[in-house]
């Protein structure tokens, strides 16, 4: 029922604002549970923030907010809602809106809130093109990082396997001092069966001496890799990885900052400073 201006008179000036949200409430259907009706709220949300807004009515305006995001956020509403929120002062909701557009750029680019907004505020569209450029670069670039810690991983459990092998004996290669066992429990490095293979094949390749063999030429690389983790030369059971250390004294300084940069992302890869068998300082 309409009020008149002079029932305001009734009111102090503190009690104002709380009938000020009695009304707003009333237009929602908020004040009366047994009248409630959710497509009601639905309806003045919208008009609901920005009344609780003006007039300074956080609990309400979290409400709101809140509704806004788990009701009324889709495709044809994001570029609305997100307009809306950053006038409002809602950081939460403009957050929300923004990455709902950013993962749902195409079909929200042909709603008619978008065509509405690159009329009238072109800056804004610009802005949102130019986070959409940033979050593709950030994307690819995490799984760019992603894919490199894969591979410094995969060349960490590597050099594991190489002390495995050459210290404890794996199957059927390993030192010449190696007792084998019969019930030798299987296995549990990957790179195994792969590494036993290469030296192998490095150990009866014909080739190697010319460095005319792709597959030994790994394998050096892997020695030297070794040589450059090996925490204790002197006594590791890893061959040529003494006499690695002995050469780079006399190797170009640049190649050794490049192994240099490769060791320390793989000792890094497992967020340690030193292992067991592996350290930087070599």
């Amino acid at each position: 029922m309409f009020m008149p201006f002079c029932f305001f008179f009734f009111f102090p000036m503190s009690d104002l604002k709380l009938f000020l949200i009695c009304k707003i409430l009333m237009v929602a259907n908020l004040c009366f549970p047994c009248s409630y009706e959710e497509d009601k709220l639905l309806e003045h949300a919208l008009h609901l923030l920005v009344l609780s807004h003006s007039y300074v009515i956080p609990h309400l305006k979290q409400l709101c907010e809140w509704w806004i995001e788990q009701r009324l956020l889709n495709t044809e509403s994001a570029i609305d809602i997100f307009q809306l929120a950053m006038l409002c002062d809602a950081p939460r909701l403009s957050f929300i809106s923004h990455r709902f557009i950013l993962r749902n750029f195409k079909p929200v680019s042909v709603t008619d809130g978008w065509k509405a907004m690159k009329e009238s505020h072109p800056v804004l569209e610009n802005e949102i093109l130019h986070s959409i450029v940033a979050e593709e670069f950030n994307r690819k670039d995490r799984i760019r990082k992603l894919n490199e810690r894969k591979m410094y991983e995969q060349l960490y459990e590597a050099m594991e396997t190489v002390v495995h092998i050459f210290r404890d004996g794996c199957r059927t290669i390993g030192p010449h001092h190696k007792v084998w066992r019969e019930d030798q429990s299987p296995c549990h490095y990957v790179a195994c069966k792969g590494l036993e293979a290469l030296v192998r094949h490095f150990a009866g390749c014909k080739k190697r001496v010319a460095g005319g063999c792709i597959h030994c030429k790994r394998m050096w690389q892997v020695l030297e890799l070794h040589s450059r983790l090996c925490a204790d030369s002197d006594n590791c059971g890893v061959p040529l990885c003494r006499k690695f250390k002995q050469k780079r004294r006399r190797e170009n300084k640049k190649d050794d900052i490049k192994w240099r940069i490769l060791v320390r992302k793989i000792v890094r890869s497992k967020s340690i400073s030193g292992a067991p068998f592996f350290s930087m300082e070599n």
